[in-house]
């Protein structure tokens, strides 16, 4: 994982984790963090036409699971602002460290704010998540549907295939996503 890349990721977890502990005093279960990781992504990919963590997720039965952060979610020292620890009802997030704004656009944490507006509530936990990112994030119904378990591919998330579409009628959103993504197969690393 790129250091600046893995730095992102690292405060992004941190952030869910601190402000949901914050508002509802309950530490964040791996589910809910994978959630709002999920949501923060898809929406915005939606919104701007980018991921803005870069993260792979695999479609599995409870919604999108982040595959590099659920990998390693143990891995001791592995990330360096979150804990993972062990309690009787599964693995909590603790937050370990001072949160970084400066790691994201303003948009991004704008994003990442309303996430929490919307999730950190005493009486949503991650089932209520994970049905909401089953009804919200179409590129995970549309792999579930067709390839349970397997790696979920951002461009789903878009309403249509946006591949066939002629350049001229694409959407902002669209365009930029797949002027990334054209350089992200042919960058050398």
């Amino acid at each position: 994982m790129v250091a600046y890349r893995k730095e992102r990721i690292n405060h992004a977890m941190l952030f869910f984790a601190r402000e949901h502990h914050k508002k509802t005093r309950h530490y964040l279960s791996q589910t809910a963090l994978y959630k709002y990781l999920a949501f923060f992504e898809f929406r915005y990919l939606k919104s701007y036409g980018e991921m803005p963590l870069e993260l792979k997720y695999r479609a599995m039965e409870h919604g999108p699971v982040p595959i590099e952060i659920y990998e390693n979610r143990e891995t001791k020292d592995y990330f360096t602002l979150v804990s993972f620890e062990q309690t009787g009802s599964g693995l909590i997030v603790k937050p370990a460290g001072r949160f970084n704004p400066d790691y994201f656009a303003e948009a991004e944490l704008e994003e990442m704010r309303n996430l929490i507006e919307i999730f950190a509530r005493q009486w949503v936990g991650a089932g209520v998540m994970s049905n909401a990112s089953h009804t919200d994030i179409r590129a995970w119904r549309v792999t579930r549907k067709e390839h349970p378990n397997q790696i979920i591919n951002p461009i789903d998330e878009f309403d249509r295939n946006i591949l066939k579409i002629p350049e001229e009628e694409l959407s902002p959103q669209e365009e930029r996503y797949l002027s990334q993504k054209a350089v992200r197969e042919f960058s050398p690393c």
